[in-house]
């Protein structure tokens, strides 16, 4: 199945590398999820953010790290958006991935299950669905499992799951699984479905970098302007979603295909604003505390700096300039 999709994937990357013209650099971006934390992508591109920096976006939908890291190392993948789990992993095995802006400095994960279900340590025993290995629900699932005392594969069981998060929550609904890993806005529709927040992550790991933009150092070496370009976007986007409530919750309707405007001002109100980052820089206790946990399992990942996953020289240079 894995397979199949990065066919899929790469064909489509491969139709959408254009000719472009002179006064645009073509890249190519993904998203890893349907999710409100990612929109200043979405709004670069739908806004023209991009364009105004003179960058030719191509931008798809791609979940799951693993696979996104696997198409940004042959190429086909200029910059994505993923959790640091397989950019570090990745790079404790040789590659030249780094983070160039964050989108959140806090964990947005949170086990969701029936009213049945009390309490975190309720949940020893009962299997979770986490979407794709490796990825965030996954990854930061295990380290805040650790920390509560119980391990995954022993203590609680995470089952893989495709088709995102709507999948997951349909399969709670249907009662084939104890509980979910979700985020925002799917942590509201849960709730209004009548199921319960039993775990938040953010309550466990207080530090945390969560999201962020990425690209392989080759990349930024050989198109340092289109990198500064890409940033000054994204910058311009999340300065975006602060300033225009109303203009960005349309944009969130539209992506998400959301169409109740309470659900989405609410989501807007109380959590977007909450966990986006406003200047795209990550937390530097929060990096240094998951390449402590990566190098508890993985001795090559004990080498790395935190300067090997996070690179803020176009961030700096900006904001000297200041951008």
């Amino acid at each position: 199945m894995v397979r199949f999709y990065l066919a899929v994937m790469s064909a489509l990357l491969s139709i959408l590398l254009p000719a472009g013209n002179a006064n645009c650099q073509n890249v190519n971006f993904s998203y890893s999820s349907l999710v409100g934390i990612q929109s200043p992508l979405w709004i670069a591109k739908d806004l023209g953010f991009f364009k105004k920096h003179r960058i030719d976006a191509n931008v798809v939908y791609m979940p799951g790290g693993v696979s996104v890291v696997q198409e940004m190392l042959t190429g086909r993948l200029q910059v994505a958006i993923a959790a640091p789990a397989a950019v570090i992993r990745s790079n404790a095995g040789g590659s030249d991935l780094v983070y160039i802006g964050a989108l959140s400095n806090r964990i947005d994960y949170v086990v969701v299950a029936d009213k049945t279900i009390k309490s975190a340590q309720q949940l020893r025993g009962k299997k979770i669905a986490i979407g794709t290995v490796g990825a965030g629900p996954d990854y930061f699932g295990s380290i805040v499992f650790e920390k509560l005392g119980m391990r995954v594969g022993k203590d609680v069981t995470f089952v893989p799951t495709v088709g995102g998060q709507p999948t997951r929550l349909a399969m709670l609904r249907s009662g084939s699984l104890d509980g979910v890993v979700l985020s925002p806005p799917y942590t509201l529709h849960a709730k209004q479905l009548g199921f319960v927040a039993v775990l938040d992550y953010a309550s466990v790991i207080p530090h945390f970098f969560s999201l962020g933009y990425f690209a392989r150092r080759k990349y930024l070496h050989d198109y340092p302007r289109a990198a500064e370009n890409i940033v000054k976007a994204l910058i311009d986007a999340t300065r975006y979603v602060f300033s225009n409530p109303n203009e960005t919750i349309e944009i969130l309707g539209r992506h998400l295909q959301i169409t109740d405007g309470a659900f989405l001002k609410n989501y807007y109100q109380e959590v977007l604003v909450g966990q986006l980052d406003r200047d795209l820089y990550a937390d530097s206790k929060a990096i240094d505390m998951l390449l402590e946990q990566e190098g508890k399992t993985n001795a090559a990942a004990r080498k790395l700096m935190r300067e090997d996953v996070f690179d803020t020289t176009v961030l700096d240079k900006l904001r000297r300039e200041g951008y």
